[in-house]
């Protein structure tokens, strides 16, 4: 996988410039807990599950600030879904639970172990234990009882994670601890039952769906799958290499996260066929990350106390605080050329909009991207670290909507 320099994207006048990180440190001050799970609302508000006795910390302002919640979960939170500031749901070690006043109170849902959870609405919602053999829970009325579904033709499974699309499409991760495996099941019809649709070994550790074609699953040693025809056929990739990834989001048909043990944060931007590295700034596991649907605000919850931010989808630049625009677009000749292995790349764009500056191989194989985002108008300059490719001739491309150019640069190692 290819390894990319931090994205820098600078003016060349002599001017003031704001940076824009792609992750920063949001973590409250003075806590080295584990955040275990993560649930980005709005912009400003968010909520993380903290350490393994039920507490969850809350923001209003972005991260700016946060407060501890305590609710009646008396083991770790797994799981966080909000609708809105007010209600919302966890699912925890000792049960699923309710709030509808910001987390100040809670109504017991169900007690049992549960790992994951989903509701449609206020009183549609489904829950997944963490026990032998799994079970997946269903309620049509807000929590008052559940239907059941056991899977024990599976008794060795336990329940790990889920992802719904819709009623008729639910996908349920299993995994098998004593030989390192999983199974993925799928629901079309609650009253029908669960199907396999995928045996994996190394076993995954989560699953997203972003609509009932396109979705991914993840896992131990860099296991990764991604289907889109429903689960009827996967694709095996190697995005992250053997590096274990611990969470995954498709947060859009586009767009797509993965989080790892080694606190790595991989991006895509075309439906999971390419992931590229991002820079999160630690080491620490990462083991949750949620982003918004517009693909701008997101949170990643790991360990060592870690809450990390990003407010443009993963883009790391500088924003030029100067009036000067250039005339004409234009794509410069790398410097140095040939390099080894780092090399500068500058671009003028004279309107403001969605720029994508890509690498390409002689086979016409993508092999970075370094820019995916809405920049703005004026002269910038792309780090590109090429650390992990090997000599040879390669291209880039600069493309906008009115503007598109092509350049080679040789690398010699």
């Amino acid at each position: 996988m290819m390894k990319f320099a931090v994205l820098i994207l600078i003016c060349f006048c002599l001017a003031n410039i704001n940076i824009l990180s792609q992750w920063t440190s949001v973590s409250p001050p003075g806590n080295d807990t584990a955040f275990y799970c993560v649930n980005v609302v709005s912009p400003n508000v968010v909520y993380a599950g903290k350490g393994s006795h039920g507490i969850i910390i809350k923001s209003t302002n972005g991260g700016i600030s946060w407060v501890e919640l305590n609710t009646p979960a008396s083991q770790l939170v797994y799981k966080i879904q909000f609708f809105n500031e007010t209600t919302g749901f966890i699912a925890a070690g000792s049960g699923l639970y309710k709030t509808n006043t910001g987390g100040a109170s809670w109504q017991t849902l169900s007690t049992g172990s549960f790992c994951d959870l989903h509701f449609a609405s206020e009183s549609t919602g489904y829950g997944i234990n963490a026990d032998f053999p799994a079970k997946v829970y269903r309620t049509t009325n807000g929590g008052a009882n559940f239907s059941v579904f056991n899977m024990g033709s599976y008794p060795s499974y336990l329940g790990q994670a889920l992802s719904f699309v819709n009623a008729n499409t639910i996908f349920a991760l299993t995994v098998k601890p004593a030989s390192d495996s999983s199974i993925i099941f799928k629901c079309t019809n609650w009253d029908s039952g669960w199907v396999p649709v995928l045996k994996t070994k190394p076993a995954c550790y989560d699953i997203s769906f972003a609509d009932a074609n396109t979705g991914i699953t993840c896992g131990n040693l860099g296991m990764f799958r991604k289907t889109t025809d429903g689960g009827v056929t996967w694709q095996s990739l190697t995005p992250t290499g053997s590096i274990t990834v611990l969470a995954c989001t498709m947060n859009s048909l586009i767009t797509g996260y993965l989080v790892c043990s080694n606190g790595s944060v991989f991006k895509t931007s075309n439906s999971g066929t390419n992931w590229f590295p991002q820079i999160s700034g630690t080491t620490s596991g990462l083991n949750e990350i949620d982003v918004l649907n517009s693909d701008n605000t997101g949170f990643i919850a790991g360990d060592n106390g870690t809450i990390l931010k990003t407010t443009n989808g993963g883009v790391t630049f500088l924003v030029p605080n100067n009036n000067t625009t250039p005339d004409n677009f234009s794509l410069e000749q790398n410097y140095p050329n040939p390099f080894n292995p780092v090399t500068a790349i500058r671009f003028a764009l004279p309107l403001s909009g969605n720029v994508t500056l890509k690498v390409f191989d002689v086979t016409g194989r993508l092999v970075s991207e370094i820019v995916n985002g809405n920049l703005q108008a004026g002269l910038h300059e792309v780090s590109f670290d090429a650390s992990n490719l090997s000599s040879g001739t390669y291209f880039y491309k600069l493309e906008t909507k009115d503007f598109s150019d092509i350049k080679k640069m040789v690398l010699v190692k």
